[in-house]
């Protein structure tokens, strides 16, 4: 029992909206990415891309006319593999749906049945984006193997957890190029995290957590930075900033967002993170240059045609379609960006 004209109707909505672009709309990352042309759609059974893990400073030879000149190898290069991540949301509607909307006369009842499925199913996918772009709360990233949920903010910038297959440790001294940044900065050396550590926001620790440590060795433009918040932070902030006259709006954003400019660098309040004493609590100072949002192209955004399941073994009587996706999100460069978890 398919219906075509529904399948047409849902599939033009699909395709002439991009109920998937809007749906990313709900945090400003995935805008700025977007924004970036960093949505990239690539294939394979991995995701993976060589990177530059060291420098070769240390080969540079200051010598004499008899020295024998140095020719050592050294190895800097390293290949980070994801696994992708599948999604799929379903959309439905019931015989009672059928016989009020779409054996009427108009065609727009089709249409208007079709906006109501995937305007229904793009709104609960926005909360979905927002919820694992921010780990879902937690403070324990969402691991390299587990292919059942998406790699977060925290997966990337928590320090001392596999990443993309590479070991990170600051005691071992393994990874480092590979770590999140660490607040405690440039000048030392980091053998254990501090990310957790309790502190205070200021507009002076704002600046040092961006000056004194691998965020501003990484910046190429002041552009290149988002620092995101929740709102109780965020007001303080701007309180701070209003008193000094340093206040300045941000560009307006999708969904309500509010942001304001701190040395030319964009800070974002985004409301969800409001939402448990834990997260309340998080700031994250991203060079966004360097994540990315990766789609396989054979499900970017595949809809299935609307199938009726009451031949199905135990069926009931309505119709089923699948929005279908993989991909994962991921950071090429954890140092460039910093996460803090004990910020009041």
């Amino acid at each position: 029992m398919p219906n075509t004209d529904l399948d047409k109707a849902t599939r033009e909505l699909f395709v002439k909206g991009e109920p998937l672009d809007q749906a990313y709309m709900r945090t400003p990352i995935i805008e700025e990415i977007k924004r970036r042309n960093q949505i990239n759609y690539t294939g394979g059974k991995y995701i993976e891309r060589l990177i530059d893990m060291d420098t070769i400073e240390d080969q540079v030879q200051v010598y004499d006319t008899n020295d024998a000149l140095t020719d050592e190898a050294q190895e800097t290069l390293e290949k980070p593999q994801f696994l992708w991540r599948k999604g799929q949301l379903p959309l439905r509607y019931n015989v009672d749906a059928e016989l009020q909307n779409i054996h009427g006369d108009s065609t727009v009842q089709l249409v208007n049945l079709a906006k109501h499925l995937l305007g229904k199913g793009m709104r609960d996918l926005k909360k979905w984006w927002e919820k694992a772009m921010f780990n879902d709360g937690s403070t324990t990233g969402v691991a390299d193997g587990n292919t059942k949920k998406w790699q977060s903010l925290v997966s990337a910038l928590d320090h001392d957890v596999t990443y993309g297959g590479l070991t990170r440790s600051w005691s071992g001294n393994t990874n480092d190029e590979w770590q999140g940044a660490d607040p405690s900065g440039l000048n030392e050396s980091v053998s254990s995290s501090t990310q957790g550590t309790a502190t205070t926001l200021s507009k002076g620790r704002l600046q040092k957590w961006i000056n004194e440590t691998s965020v501003a060795d990484c910046m190429e433009s002041p552009e290149d930075l988002m620092i995101v918040m929740g709102p109780q932070l965020w007001d303080k902030l701007a309180t701070e900033m209003e008193a000094h006259s340093m206040y300045k709006e941000g560009k307006k954003q999708s969904q309500g967002i509010t942001s304001m400019y701190f040395n030319n660098h964009e800070v974002v309040s985004v409301p969800y993170l409001h939402r448990s004493s834990t997260t309340r609590t998080w700031v994250f100072i991203l060079n966004l240059k360097y994540w990315e949002f990766r789609i396989h192209e054979q499900r970017k955004e595949k809809l299935t045609p609307w199938v009726w399941q009451g031949d199905r073994s135990g069926g009931h009587d309505y119709w089923l379609a699948r929005i279908m996706w993989a991909g994962n999100f991921l950071c090429w460069k954890p140092k460039s960006s910093l996460w803090l978890s004990n910020v009041s």
